[in-house]
């Protein structure tokens, strides 16, 4: 493969990258798991092809300065519009990963609130007692046995 073939896919290659990345920002609030995994298999594989080709033309780097200045003017503008596109990405996906973490704690927060409260059991002789928190957050009768439920239909 030439250099120019190398330059003219490592392009391609960008502007998919490129094209996947602005998807992903901005479908970020919207994008259903199912949908999300498709970005993360699609960026992966284009993420390795690009890597690919940039060593490849790396090694060939006399061709590369050989190739006219217009056509390593448009790959250098290419690669910082890349750059910048990746780095949008990267700020969407550290503020969803913020706010779903927050999510997570405010939920912790509030299953442990709750937990906290005062609870109510009954024992096997139907007598009401106050529940102990077990681990987890789980209520444990300490009478001897187990608690019953009784459910008539008249």
């Amino acid at each position: 493969m030439t250099t120019q073939d190398l330059v003219t896919e490592l392009k391609s290659v960008t502007y998919d990258l490129m094209s996947l990345l602005e998807r992903e920002t901005t479908g970020l609030r919207t994008l259903a798991p199912e949908e999300y995994e498709q970005f993360l298999s699609e960026k992966s594989a284009l993420s390795m092809q690009y890597e690919q080709l940039v060593v490849k033309l790396r090694s060939q780097g006399e061709e590369l300065r050989a190739m006219p200045e217009e056509d390593r003017a448009e790959l250098r503008e290419l690669q910082a519009e890349f750059q910048e596109a990746a780095r949008r990405n990267m700020i969407a996906l550290q503020t969803a990963k913020a706010t779903n973490e927050r999510m997570v704690q405010a939920i912790v927060r509030a299953v442990n609130d709750k937990s906290k409260e005062e609870c109510t059991t009954y024992n096997r002789s139907a007598q009401a007692s106050k529940a102990s928190l077990g681990g987890y957050g789980r209520t444990i009768n300490k009478s001897s046995g187990g608690a019953y439920s009784v459910n008539e239909t008249l």
